[in-house]
């Protein structure tokens, strides 16, 4: 499985709060990893930050909508969160549907931004609902800030490989 955490059009905007410097680099290299899971058949989880304040009337802003390079097919999962990690009714949505594709279980790899915020609750959160799956980070597909090597760091300690 792979799940794509927060790729929006604010995190690009240099004028946007939620700029997230380096996430444009990063949009081939995850181009190339959707591709490879598209071929593959695995299945593709999205996260969409929509802040309390954009629930309902203002969450399809276009600074709130998943990059173009990106966009989810429609056998594609996208799960909206008002808050860093998704809610528990997304979360046994996932479990729900890994259990009916249960090799999905097997490799669950998280990329996105912000490591030390968004990709780090949203690993952990996923992480409680699948415990039995084996969870990595590729460092060359995620973006942040000064704390990413610390987080990279203890991600390790809860067993979330890092590659």
């Amino acid at each position: 499985m792979l799940v794509i955490v927060d790729m929006q059009n604010r995190i690009l905007d240099t004028n946007d709060k939620n700029h997230v410097p380096g996430a444009d680099i990063l949009i081939p290299k995850l181009q190339q990893r959707l591709k490879k899971a598209r071929e593959s058949g695995e299945m593709v989880l999205f996260t969409r930050d929509i802040p309390i304040e954009h629930k309902n009337e203002s969450e399809e802003l276009f600074g709130l909508q998943i990059i173009d390079e990106l966009a989810p097919l429609s056998d594609e999962y996208v799960f909206k969160k008002n808050y860093y990690a998704l809610p528990p009714e997304s979360l046994i949505h996932v479990r729900e549907l890994t259990a009916e594709r249960k090799q999905e279980k097997s490799q669950i790899e998280v990329v996105g931004v912000e490591l030390s915020v968004c990709v780090l609750a949203n690993t952990l959160a996923l992480q409680g609902a699948l415990p039995e799956g084996n969870f990595s980070i590729d460092s060359d597909l995620v973006a942040g800030n000064h704390l990413n090597e610390a987080t990279l760091s203890l991600l390790k300690e809860f067993n979330i490989e890092r590659k």
